[in-house]
C-alpha cells in the first residue's frame, strides 16, 4: 500500500490499479484507511482489490509455508 502513490503517478488517472492480497475480504474494509494513511486521496473505483484466498495452493500463505508457484500461477493468471 505504501507504493500505491508512486504506482498511481505512473499511470493515467483513468486506468485501474489491481491490488492482489492473500485475503481480499479482510483487506477490503481497511482499504480507505490504509491508502489514506499512505498520503494520498483514495479513488474508490481506481484501486481494485482481488483476494487470492480461493486460488489453488495459495492457502500455503496462511499456513506460513512456501507457495507452490507451479500450482498457484495458473490460478493467478486466470483471475
Amino acid at each position: 500500500m505504501v507504493q500505491c502513490p508512486v504506482i498511481a503517478c505512473a499511470y493515467d488517472p483513468k486506468e485501474l490499479i489491481l491490488i492482489l492480497t492473500a485475503n481480499g475480504e479482510s483487506l477490503r474494509p481497511q482499504k480507505d484507511v490504509l491508502l489514506n494513511s499512505c498520503g494520498f486521496d483514495v479513488n474508490e473505483d481506481r484501486f481494485v482489490i482481488k483476494g487470492c484466498q480461493d486460488v489453488p495452493g495459495f492457502d500455503a500463505v496462511a499456513k506460513g509455508e512456501a507457495v507452490p508457484i507451479d500450482v498457484v500461477q495458473p490460478g493467478i493468471v486466470k483471475m
